[in-house]
């Protein structure tokens, strides 16, 4: 690897714990709608509530590609729990908005904000790649307070791409002005992440929290940290 002179991230998942923010939220809000909710555990409804992205499309026979509102996987959600109550899902949504707004900066990765500083002080490039709608996504940025690390922010559907996409990677290393082998790409997911910055020819960092298995036949990363102060000691 020649030298490095920029890093880019991921964002959900990986310099923010989206998971576990939508597992705090829900136990703040599902107690207020139970019933007509039916008492279950907390990560069983995050489950449903993440499962919608992927049955929306089919049930609805759509090809979206972009994330569907919250509102409609609120929609989705009680549909399976056999819910009909008017109203119900906007009630959930307009709580859920509430309660997150409150809490989203509690789950940044800790040492998020220091490890950033310390890549800029030492001269490097720093900017992030993000799939969804630009105006969702730079608000979570400025939510969590990330803005004033980045010179770079690459937003898919700005770019009319979504990760994995190679072309998405390679417009990253446009902005930052480097070739391939000068950057790093920091992100959890083996498919959106790690699979379209190693086509790109970009060294990748997964980030593995939870002893993760790499799905087989996927490119193996270059370094594997499980905290992001890791990322300090990359050579």
């Amino acid at each position: 690897m020649s030298e490095l002179k920029a890093v880019f991230f991921d964002v959900n998942g990986t310099l923010w714990d989206n998971q576990g923010c939508a597992r705090h939220v829900m136990d703040i809000v599902l107690p207020k709608f139970t019933p007509p909710l039916p008492e279950e555990d907390t990560d069983e409804v995050v489950r449903r509530f993440n499962a919608v992205v992927l049955e929306l499309p089919r049930t609805q026979h759509v090809r979206e590609r972009r994330p569907f509102s919250r509102l409609k996987r609120f929609e989705a959600l009680l549909t399976s729990y056999g819910v009909k109550r008017r109203g119900l899902a906007q009630q959930l949504s307009h709580t859920y908005d509430s309660a997150r707004r409150l809490v989203m900066r509690q789950f940044l990765r800790p040492a998020v904000h220091r490890v950033l500083d310390e890549l800029g002080r030492r001269g490097l490039e720093r900017g992030v790649i993000m799939n969804g709608a630009p105006a969702v996504q730079r608000h979570l940025i400025q939510t969590l307070a990330l803005e004033p690390h980045m010179e770079h922010v690459v937003l898919g559907e700005i770019e009319g791409y979504s990760k994995p996409d190679v072309r998405l990677f390679k417009r990253a290393l446009e902005l930052a002005g480097v070739d391939a082998d000068q950057m790093l790409y920091v992100g959890d997911s083996p498919l959106t992440d790690i699979l379209g910055a190693s086509r790109a020819g970009i060294p990748t960092v997964w980030f593995n929290t939870g002893r993760r298995r790499l799905p087989r036949s996927f490119p193996t990363p270059d370094f594997t940290i499980s905290t992001l102060t890791e990322l300090l000691d990359i050579p």
